[in-house]
């Protein structure tokens, strides 16, 4: 079994990825993970640890794409798998064709990201060509498949999949389990001390690669306002990416530095540990295709604000698990915080709808059985 990925680091992706390759061992497949360009050390380390055969190509991202497709189609002749799962983020299409190549019959392929107009409709139509190349084409929301295709169907495990449509979606999946272990041995108060924030002060957080369509920087615009209105609170900002360097000189430059802390990048376990500190959970995505790091809050019964984007309209539902706010709407956002700031009831609230939700629609035991009944089929 072979799951071909782009990169490894970081992100919601390869966290998806990570629990696929997880599931498809417990099935009995060997699985090896073909990466094609960057990767970070500690993210293949933990591939590694699950059991997954990590294979790194570093190749460069301005290759041909003839040359692309062919070094892919030899790799995967000389790995020689019985199927392989493409992770559909660009380039998405040149994996496929090049499994083809390679003479492999059974190909899935997973897209994480939702269409928007400045991908352009070329982008569209590459992508539904390049899904009927395999054989079957998953989205990791409706709102994604959707966005590509103009309709979506959810995955159903108790239908054979020959009756099952060539698209359909499979919901990223929450490890409530685990964050419920890592909850209970963490010392908030220690982590809190360790970040240098005082216990009174009311937590605003967000976890994600620190790039444009993250919208951090949206956060920072939002979060200095709320300084300047002399709120009682401190940011904590969990992530790497570009963006980061330009981020510190904007927080500076607002002169709330001493209200924020850059936490930087960290292996998963520690970055939930992170997290559960937070009392109000960001996620001001420019656009997402699920949306992993809203989902992870709520199963640590933390209320999220979000962009109303694509993705996390389906995790995060209005004023019943968080607030939905505008895409780049710093004003909006900034009457969300100061709602969830000065009402801890009705932080406890959400926070407590937003884990029933998760338990309900995105568990990691739903993800495992959508998984075994489309490989098992």
């Amino acid at each position: 079994m072979l799951i071909n990925i782009p990169c490894l680091l970081r992100g919601g992706t390869e966290m998806q990825t990570l629990k696929l390759s997880k599931v498809l061992q417990s099935l009995g497949f060997t699985v090896t993970v073909l990466c094609y360009f960057e990767h970070d050390a500690i993210i293949v380390k933990e591939f590694q640890t699950t059991g997954s055969d990590v294979k790194l190509l570093d190749m460069k991202r301005n290759l041909s794409t003839w040359t692309f497709i062919n070094r892919l189609r030899k790799e995967i002749q000389k790995i020689n798998p019985e199927v392989v799962h493409v992770q559909y983020m660009a380039p998405g299409a040149l994996p496929i064709i090049a499994a083809r190549r390679a003479g492999i019959k059974k190909i899935f392929a997973t897209v994480h990201q939702p269409w928007i107009h400045s991908h352009g409709l070329l982008a569209k139509i590459i992508l539904r060509v390049a899904a009927l190349l395999t054989t079957k084409f998953i989205a990791v929301s409706l709102n994604a498949e959707k966005s590509w295709f103009g309709s979506a169907t959810l995955f159903n495990e108790k239908r054979s999949l020959k009756f099952q449509p060539h698209h359909f979606t499979i919901h990223n999946a929450i490890n409530i389990a685990e964050i419920d272990q890592i909850l209970a041995r963490t010392n908030l108060s220690q982590i809190k001390k360790y970040l240098n924030i005082s216990a009174e002060k009311i937590i605003i957080g967000s976890i994600s690669r620190l790039r444009k369509e993250k919208g951090v920087d949206i956060l920072l615009d939002a979060f200095s306002q709320l300084v300047d209105q002399k709120k009682n609170i401190h940011l904590v900002i969990i992530g790497t990416g570009p963006d980061e360097d330009d981020l510190k000189a904007k927080a500076i430059e607002a002169g709330c530095q001493n209200q924020i802390s850059f936490c930087g990048q960290a292996e998963w376990e520690h970055a939930m540990e992170l997290l559960s500190i937070i009392d109000i959970v960001v996620v001001p995505s420019r656009f997402e295709g699920f949306g992993l790091a809203a989902a992870e809050a709520m199963a640590l019964e933390k209320p999220v604000v979000a962009s109303d984007t694509t993705g996390l309209k389906e995790v995060v539902i209005d004023q019943e698990t968080g607030i939905l706010f505008s895409v780049g709407n710093v004003s909006a956002l900034v009457l969300a915080l100061q709602e969830l700031v000065i009402d801890p009831d009705l932080r406890y609230r959400y926070g407590l709808a937003g884990k029933k939700r998760v338990t309900q629609y995105f568990s990691s035991e739903i993800f495992t059985n959508k998984i075994t009944a489309l490989y098992n089929d």
